[in-house]
């Protein structure tokens, strides 16, 4: 790890840092040096050690412009002028301040503040202030006030002097601003190591440069293809032909494809100049041997395919504890093994995308993409462009270049169509085409384009009945329904409802930034949960633990309940005695019919009505401000 090394003028400066070193887990050396010998203190802490330098006033500067390297500096604060200036308020005879010039433009705002009058004399550098303090001679004065320059300048002056120094705090800011960057130097370091290790495992040859084009990084491969003379410090365009590296640097643009001879080896360059705020900072050179170009080319049209076509559900995000859930997954668990197209029923709102997601990632097709679509969505013409693709041309409003279809695009991965019972017949005979040839032709085509996919097709119908109905072709079916998978709906998986409302609840809690969900309901709450039919299933339940979570805001736990379950509808149950005992509890009952935002508008109002109108115990009572209060009234 780095070292800090704090070159001080003076020895205060010193002891000052010396009594800081231990806050701090970097290594800090204090050393005693002023211009000159600050400056070889500096070369030779640079030679020795990997050192972060720290310094004050005119050493810092001497040694920033004559090493070229960054010094950070110890300031002067406002308060340490105060303290050295302080003693000289109220006196009739003008004091001279003289020092650098950002010290003296900070020591004229103080002087103007405690009313002290000085004479100011600026220097731009050290060999400016034997002149200065010339003029000083010459000027009725009672001290002299500036560096450690100034006053060593002006020791044989003959009146007293003054040093502007740096109090603890100047010392600890310029401490910890060293501290930063030997961290941030250090993880550097070590982000190198571990990209000089993945740049080994890659099979490309891969060369760095920097601005000047001299190489920063290569990567065993390179060396094994140009030879011992690739090293990092030397000019790439002088181990790689054809100057291709300082053109693309200069023409700020990529140049790809180049075949160029190496050691009597044809190989393929890549160069992508890297660039930042229009200034070109570098550039990456990527080189293979040309028999590995098409394998290239596939891996890179895979990954422009799947670009957002990811599967972001997994079996372990399908929790549950009832037994006919566990089947289930367990079943799609080995389905998921092999690559037969499966058939998943469930009705709306019972997870069939994710079951399908799921089924993905635990396949042999998980390294590919996702694709998926609702088949029910669009209209059959749209339907059709989107799942073939089309050719430029092929109808009025089709895309110049034509458009990469679905099937295509699911290459090497799975495609699920959602409401396979809504497909159109017609459609439903080209996808039988692609499932029994695996080709597809584009809209407007002429040639077919070979792909290879997993099919997970999902319906809310029973889709036997569709086929005896003459809505789904008997064949199709047959090469749909190869794996089945039953997904039971929610009223089927009692012992699933409580936890999965109290997952719901919390992830809405963490989503809206609380930082612990709202308390459980009451116990008539969840009874009524269980009894109702949930004819949304998943989603259903989603939306109601998304409503406790903002009502239990507003509302104490018994209220909510009861908005809640009042807002609960089904087509098969009159109101259950839960939902009336809430009735009872909560008191009045409140419109809860519309949207989230509508029901917490009535609960305001109701609130506000039985405060008289008083807006200040409403707010109170809701635990909410008044502001808010006028806002959910003006819905």
């Amino acid at each position: 790890m780095p070292m800090v090394v704090l070159i001080a003028p003076y020895p205060k400066l010193k002891q000052i840092a010396d009594s800081m070193t231990d806050r701090y887990t970097v290594a800090i050396r204090t050393v005693i040096g002023d211009l000159g010998e600050g400056l070889a203190l500096a070369q030779n802490a640079l030679l020795e050690d990997d050192a972060i330098l720290v310094s004050r006033g005119g050493t810092a500067k001497l040694i920033r412009e004559v090493l070229d390297v960054d010094v950070i500096e110890i300031g002067v604060s406002y308060l340490d002028l105060v303290n050295t200036l302080k003693p000289y308020m109220g006196m009739r005879k003008r004091v001279a301040v003289a020092g650098f010039r950002a010290l003296i433009e900070y020591a004229e705002r103080v002087c103007k503040l405690l009313d002290i009058r000085a004479e100011y004399l600026p220097v731009d550098d050290e060999a400016e202030m034997p002149k200065r303090i010339e003029q000083v001679r010459a000027m009725d004065v009672s001290c002299l006030i500036g560096d450690m320059v100034a006053v060593r300048s002006a020791k044989d002056l003959g009146i007293p002097l003054a040093l502007i120094e740096s109090g603890p705090e100047a010392v600890a800011e310029a401490l910890d601003k060293a501290t930063m960057v030997c961290r941030s130097l250090s993880l550097r370091r070590a982000s190198d190591l571990r990209l000089g290790a993945v740049l080994n495992t890659v099979r490309e040859g891969i060369i760095a440069v920097d601005k000047d084009g001299v190489v920063t990084h290569v990567n065993s491969t390179a060396r094994e293809l140009l030879g011992s003379e690739a090293m990092v410090g030397v000019l790439a365009d002088s181990i790689l032909p054809g100057n291709y590296v300082a053109n693309a640097m200069a023409e700020q643009h990529e140049a790809f494809g180049m075949l160029v001879e190496l050691k009597s080896r044809r190989v393929a360059l890549d160069v992508t100049p890297i660039i930042s705020r229009e200034s070109v900072e570098g550039a990456v050179a990527v080189i293979q041997e040309v028999g590995k170009i098409q394998d290239m080319e596939k891996k890179v049209r895979r990954q422009l395919n799947a670009r957002g076509l990811v599967a972001k559900y997994r079996f372990e995000d399908m929790m549950s504890h009832s037994p006919v859930m566990c089947s289930c997954l367990s079943t799609a668990r080995q389905y998921a093994r092999s690559a037969s197209s499966i058939l998943i029923y469930g009705e709306t709102g019972t997870g069939k995308e994710r079951l399908a997601q799921s089924i993905h990632n635990e396949s042999p097709m998980r390294e590919g993409p996702f694709v998926a679509i609702n088949c029910g969505a669009l209209p059959p013409s749209l339907l059709e462009s989107e799942l073939f693709g089309y050719e430029e041309g092929a109808f009025t409003g089709a895309g110049r270049g034509g458009k990469t279809g679905l099937f295509e695009l699911a290459h090497g991965g799975t495609i699920f169509l959602d409401e396979i019972n809504e497909l159109d017949v017609q459609l439903q005979g080209k996808l039988l085409r692609v499932l029994q040839e695996h080709e597809v032709m584009r809209v407007g085509g002429i040639k077919v384009i070979p792909v290879s996919f997993r099919l997970i097709a999902a319906s809310n119908i029973p889709l036997i009945e569709e086929m005896e109905h003459g809505k789904i072709r008997r064949d199709l079916y047959y090469r749909l329904n190869v794996l089945y998978i039953r997904l039971p709906p929610l009223r089927e998986r009692p012992e699933d409802l409580i936890p999965m409302f109290e997952d719901f609840v919390l992830k809405c809690a963490l989503r809206d930034g609380d930082i612990q969900p709202p308390s459980p309901p009451p116990e008539f709450f969840f009874k009524a949960l269980q009894i109702h039919d949930w004819p949304g299933n998943v989603r259903e339940l989603e939306n109601v633990a998304e409503k406790w979570t903002v009502l239990r805001r507003l509302l104490d736990a018994e209220s909510a309940a009861h908005v809640i379950l009042e807002s609960l509808t089904s087509s098969t149950k009159s109101p259950t005695t839960a939902v009336e005992d809430a009735k009872i509890i909560a008191g009045a009952a409140i419109p809860c019919c519309g949207s989230l935002d509508e029901i917490t508008s009535n609960v305001v109002r109701a609130v506000l009505e039985e405060e008289g109108g008083n807006i200040s115990r409403a707010a109170k009572r809701l635990g909410i401000d008044r502001q808010t209060v006028r806002k959910k009234l003006h819905l």
